[in-house]
């Protein structure tokens, strides 16, 4: 299959609207982070409260991640990932009219339940279609994330410009964009199910919904199998959750990070935080190809090693070049992950149940490395954001140990 033949007929359709649909849904998650001092100031909490309630979102969106692959695998891809995108715009419903700390709480949790119930049946449904070229379609798929961070990082930088302006009633600006977040969510639905050929319907493959349970019980005992599985597979997905942990507090507090520790504005910040996924659409198509060519395992320990090195540079780099020549660099590593990632769980995935093996794995990997926006939050209320991210650098080097000794 060439590289054009990816995006021909009925599996390119398909492909481009899960992509478009993911990078809908991360420009609303990655709006979070530039919006956190507004945010903050709205419902009146702390950086750690912050890092709390962003840790909820990302332990919901791990948990969630397992039952969701678990029943588009038993009954159809689109059962899971219509209803998803709906919780989805409900979530940024709920972000924009937000006011307490306990409305935020629910709608991030919303929003990573709805993130949960998209992605892995997506991922799922792109490997059904794909099988030669799974690597790269699902770098196109996870650089759908990057066209969001992209598109958040150019909201909130254009935020800033006219902060001065509001709609009748006094409204900030920020609340509309995420009520027409809410709304493109809703046009997405429409999209996808114009063109998937699945029923949606509650009598899924295996019968009732009486016996889609029993066929759920008696299967959760080999998924925790394959998690588990033997010393290599075990160290592998812990050296996954030491990423996650890294992702989470860089992806959570970068724009934090450049204003309290560089001394950035709200605009310089946004931008940079623009660049960060702008080279990460470019680079995860490229990774995920090379990791259908070349051993997966030595792609993914060359992508830790140049991320380690970015971080290092970030802790020491002050002007604004400087810091975008790291982040250029860490991101090169750092999002050419997410692929590879991917590639290496559908390897060890039996075809009907890719989506139960890819969702029982980030499970495990994201609840663990999901504790990253808590520590970030910490360091930076306690100590310093600039010693939080040398402890990323040191997760980082233990995932590298963790792959190689498994390689």
């Amino acid at each position: 299959m060439k590289k054009k033949d990816l995006f021909k007929g009925y599996t390119g359709r398909i492909l481009l609207i899960v992509s478009l649909g993911w990078a809908i849904t991360q420009t609303g998650r990655f709006l979070l982070p530039p919006l956190l001092p507004a945010i903050m100031e709205e419902v009146n909490i702390s950086v750690f409260v912050a890092g709390i309630i962003l840790t909820i979102m990302q332990i919901v969106y791990a948990l969630a991640q397992y039952p969701s692959g678990k029943l588009s695998d038993i009954s159809n891809r689109s059962v899971i990932i219509i209803p998803g995108m709906l919780v989805i715009a409900l979530s940024f419903f709920l972000l924009a009219g937000v006011n307490t700390a306990s409305i935020l709480v629910i709608s991030v949790a919303l929003l990573g339940l709805g993130r949960a119930m998209y992605n892995i049946p997506s991922r799922a449904l792109i490997s059904d279609l794909f099988s030669s070229k799974r690597g790269e379609a699902m770098g196109i798929f996870t650089a759908g994330s990057d066209l969001g961070g992209i598109v958040a990082g150019g909201i909130s930088v254009a935020l800033v410009a006219v902060s001065g302006l509001f709609i009748i009633g006094g409204i900030p600006n920020w609340r509309v964009v995420m009520f027409f977040w809410g709304l493109v969510a809703l046009f997405l639905v429409v999209l996808f199910k114009s063109q998937e050929k699945e029923v949606l319907n509650l009598n899924f493959k295996g019968g009732k919904i009486y016996e889609i349970l029993n066929k759920i019980k008696s299967s959760v005992k080999e998924d925790i199998g394959y998690i588990l599985g033997g010393k290599s597979q075990r160290e592998t997905i812990l050296a996954f959750a030491f990423f996650i942990f890294v992702a989470t507090a860089i992806v959570n507090f970068l724009p934090l990070y450049l204003i309290e520790e560089k001394g950035f504005s709200l605009r310089i910040s946004g931008s940079i935080f623009g660049w960060f996924f702008l080279l990460g659409m470019v680079v995860k198509p490229i990774i995920g190809g090379l990791s259908d060519r070349f051993p997966r395992y030595l792609i993914s320990m060359g992508g830790l090693m140049i991320s380690a090195v970015g971080i290092g540079l970030l802790i020491v780099a002050e002007s604004v070049i400087g810091v975008m020549i790291a982040i250029a660099i860490f991101a090169i590593g750092y999002k050419g992950q997410f692929p590879v990632i991917d590639a290496i769980l559908m390897d060890g995935a039996p075809d009907n149940l890719t989506g139960s093996y890819i969702g029982a794995a980030r499970t495990v990997f994201f609840t663990l490395g999901g504790v990253g926006a808590a520590y970030m939050g910490w360091m930076g209320q306690y100590h310093s954001f600039q010693i939080g991210f040398i402890g990323l650098g040191i997760a980082l080097i233990i995932a590298i140990i963790l792959l190689y000794r498994n390689y």
